[in-house]
């Protein structure tokens, strides 16, 4: 169960998310990026642990240098844009809610990767049977609590609400199966807010599936939807 303060958190991210279709610029550093997000699908322009990791990519590019990437949960693409922008071989983005997938394709098209990105629908792997990825970059749900019990937002969208809320088990599940779809020496990068608990912290369940922590980015947010600590995880396996 989530504490009041979790519940008011994500309650006011979710209130947020009552808007129009925006086009956005993000700050990368020295770039910035332009972004369609349409309306319920998950803000990459206003989550901070979204711009966040959006940054950290742009930062590490040695880490998808030429490789095969996977911008699992994309919401409007950002982070599999920035990838494809600035090095990666292919990009494959993919999201379980299908007006994220339309949302992604728009933004693809805007940037003109079209050769190098592809959208699906699928939850989790489900829609990428056989591909095999060197980079899998994940900005999971961080709150424990179901979506479907939440119950609170501008949409009633329980689609939009699995973006930031979503089962323990969902975590265990993506590191069950993403063995089958990592490459030998593959890298796995994924967020957490710590604000929103332990239950989903990848930290407290790579051990668990053959994987470790390689490197942690910590990051202190001090503006924006997501206050407090933010960790970026580089995860391999053992």
């Amino acid at each position: 169960m989530l504490t009041q303060a979790q519940q008011a958190q994500v309650a006011m991210q979710l209130k947020r998310h009552d808007r129009g279709d925006v086009t956005s610029k993000i700050n990368l550093g020295d770039k910035e990026i332009e972004l369609v997000v349409q309306r319920g699908v998950f803000g990459s322009d206003i989550m901070s642990s979204a711009i966040y990791l959006a940054r950290f990519l742009y930062a590490h590019r040695e880490l998808y240098q030429n490789k095969d990437c996977l911008d699992m949960g994309c919401g409007p693409g950002i982070q599999g844009l920035v990838m494809a922008e600035y090095g990666a071989r292919q990009v494959d983005l993919a999201d379980i809610n299908e007006k994220a997938v339309k949302n992604t394709g728009e933004n693809v098209r805007l940037h003109r990767l079209e050769d190098k990105a592809s959208a699906y629908v699928s939850d989790l792997f489900s829609g990428l049977k056989d591909k095999e990825y060197e980079v899998v970059v994940f900005n999971h749900p961080f709150f424990p609590e179901e979506a479907k019990n939440f119950g609170q937002d501008a949409f009633q969208d329980e689609v939009l609400r699995r973006s930031m809320l979503g089962g323990t088990e969902l975590v265990k599940r993506f590191f069950k199966d993403v063995r089958f779809h990592l490459s030998e020496g593959g890298l796995i990068i994924m967020p957490y807010f710590h604000f929103a608990g332990k239950e989903n912290d990848p930290a407290n369940h790579v051990n668990n599936y053959g994987f470790k922590i390689i490197s942690e980015e910590k990051i202190r947010s001090e503006k924006g939807l997501q206050l407090g600590d933010i960790s970026i995880y580089t995860i391999k396996a053992k």
